[in-house]
């Protein structure tokens, strides 16, 4: 199961197609369960610029 860390951002896939082009950065977190979905759903780490 993926996890997010203190400070961490994660958005499913649809997320980030949603913003795509809003210059927002994201790394690949694989796939994890989610409840309320039947199959394994995409997650992104989204980073921030500073």
């Amino acid at each position: 199961m993926v996890e997010a860390e203190a400070g961490e951002i994660l958005v499913a896939d649809v997320v980030r197609q949603l913003v795509a082009g809003k210059e927002f950065l994201f790394n690949d977190r694989g796939e994890t369960e989610l409840r309320g979905f039947e199959d394994p759903v995409r997650v992104y780490e989204v980073r921030w610029r500073e």
